[in-house]
């Protein structure tokens, strides 16, 4: 199986050579058991310190691939990597977070003979930075810990995912922009409306997510500050239906 590491960068500067690297060693660990892989860098609107370093990573590692876009948007910038993607299975990644090495190898081997469509997260999440903390993510098949009404007030798995790139062509991203329209959090709302579309989301065991947090620029804290609400999804409107 092919994989697409995606990682967007915007201005993270220095901040963004510990992920590739990070996201590196995971592709190495990929291809040791048996995948190929590509790790590809969408720049959007990236500022010049975030550009050096991720042109000057690409000139040191053949399989990293770079996409630039000025669409001033995360959603946006991953809809076109995953556009501009070559992988049958795709992952997507922040630009300055950090991932177990067996992040992509694990996902791709549990995507082997599973019948169903899924959508796989980092069983744990290690935050660090401006504060320092964990939590555990869950099957949504745990009957005991997912409850469908809930989503209507939480969500239950961050934006770190891997599934086929099929997925994600047909389920899109939606605009992310803090203040323009009053939504926000869409990563919520595409786990909402790729549940609705019949993907199930498990975790992959063993697998580590560790997640950044920074006094000022995370756009979930953007979202929050401006009471954005999440977008209407076809996941509530068959609650309706229950």
């Amino acid at each position: 199986m092919n994989i697409s590491a995606l990682v967007t960068l915007h201005r993270e500067g220095c901040l963004a050579q510990p992920t590739l690297r990070s996201l590196h060693h995971c592709a190495d660990s990929a291809r040791e058991r048996g995948y190929s892989t590509e790790l590809l860098v969408v720049l959007d609107g990236a500022d010049a310190e975030t550009r050096r370093v991720a042109h000057a990573f690409a000139v040191e590692h053949e399989d990293v691939v770079l996409c630039e876009v000025d669409v001033r948007d995360l959603s946006l910038a991953r809809n076109a990597g995953v556009q501009a993607a070559r992988g049958e299975l795709l992952g997507t990644h922040d630009g300055d977070d950090l991932y177990s090495t067996n992040w992509l190898a694990d996902c791709a081997a549990r995507f082997e003979g599973e019948p169903r469509s899924v959508i796989l997260h980092p069983e744990l999440t290690v935050v660090f930075g401006q504060t320092n903390w964990y939590f555990w993510q869950f099957d949504q098949t745990d009957e005991d810990r997912y409850r469908p009404h809930a989503m209507l007030r939480v969500n239950f798995w961050n934006a770190c995912s891997f599934s086929s790139r099929r997925v994600y062509l047909e389920n899109p991203y939606q605009v992310a922009r803090v203040g323009e329209a009053g939504f926000g959090f869409e990563d919520w709302h595409w786990n909402c409306e790729t549940i609705a579309a019949g993907a199930v989301h498990l975790v992959t065991p063993r697998t580590i997510r560790f997640e950044r947090r920074k006094a000022v620029g995370s756009l979930n804290s953007a979202h929050t500050a401006a009471s954005a609400l999440i977008r209407p999804s076809r996941f509530f409107d068959q609650l309706k239906e229950v």
